[in-house]
């Protein structure tokens, strides 16, 4: 059987979609009746390989939606606790302790916020990695002159002999 180009995947994969949208308890065959139908014929196996992925994306989706909803409620939660953060920050009256206290707390809720949201994967931490392209790629002639010559300046590499060829000083 030929390859199916991607854009062929997904518009079959579309087709499975909304049948299953428009019968949510369709069974395997029955969907590919409807397909059958429609003009579209296919091995049941391919179709049970469509639904599947389907089910998975929905199932990632819930999850993602789920994950936002926890997100949202902790920043608005924290959002309060930094609102009457700055409010006593901001009150003249407070007394010095108290102030520092509620700026403590204010960096706190976003560092709080901002880690959940890391955990989540909404951000990508790239402290300590290498790019490997930049890490594996030859080094110009030039660079590794430099190189050379800065670890001979430190002593780690042997300095460079010149030749110097004895000269012969014959005095007429």
């Amino acid at each position: 059987m030929p390859k199916i180009s991607a854009d062929t995947k997904r518009y079959y994969r579309e087709r499975v979609r909304s049948i299953m949208a428009q019968e949510p308890m369709l069974s395997g065959e029955g969907i590919r009746r409807r397909l059958e139908q429609q003009g579209l014929v296919f091995d049941r196996n391919y179709i049970n390989s469509l639904v599947n992925q389907i089910h998975r994306e929905r199932a990632k989706r819930a999850d993602t939606w789920t994950l936002n909803s926890a997100l949202t409620a902790l920043q608005d939660a924290m959002g309060e606790v930094v609102r009457v953060g700055w409010e006593i920050a901001n009150d003249k009256f407070a007394e010095g302790r108290d102030r520092a206290a509620a700026l403590r707390e204010i960096r706190e809720a976003y560092n709080l916020v901002f880690e959940k949201m890391f955990d989540a994967g909404v951000f990508e931490r790239k402290l300590g990695t290498l790019d490997a392209t930049i890490r594996n790629t030859p080094l110009t002639d030039e660079k590794k002159q430099a190189i050379e010559a800065v670890f001979a300046n430190w002593g780690l590499l042997p300095a460079p002999q010149e030749d110097v060829t004895p000269a012969t000083d014959k005095q007429p």
